[in-house]
């Protein structure tokens, strides 16, 4: 089982990837840099992704959907949690959750 980090990176660049495709230049905070975005706004993303990926609206994402998140891909079985094949919303809910968590506690 991957670190609790590869979790970040995989919600985190899973996220991450349309919100730079549709950079503006608007969205840097004073000095530059990129704002960070609030749990709730990336939990909105996050879903907007799933939906996205869930091309047969069945309310999960099988591996072959996953290839639209790359990082979800290359971590499918982690999130997986009842390896069933599929990635139910509930799966990345509880791994958004689990993680919010353990950055809030700081034990990344």
């Amino acid at each position: 089982m991957h670190s609790p980090k590869t979790l970040v990176c995989i919600l985190g660049l899973a996220l991450a990837a349309p919100a730079f495709a549709d950079s503006t230049g608007q969205n840097l905070d004073s000095i530059g840099g990129r704002q960070q975005m609030s749990s709730n706004q990336m939990y909105s993303m996050m879903m907007s992704r799933f939906q996205q990926s869930d091309k047969d609206h069945n309310g999960a994402i099988s591996k072959a959907e996953a290839s639209n998140m790359p990082m979800l891909e290359m971590h499918f079985d982690e999130v997986d949690t009842n390896h069933d094949g599929q990635v139910t919303i509930a799966e990345m809910q509880a791994a958004f959750q689990q993680q919010m968590g353990k950055q809030a506690s700081g034990s990344q």
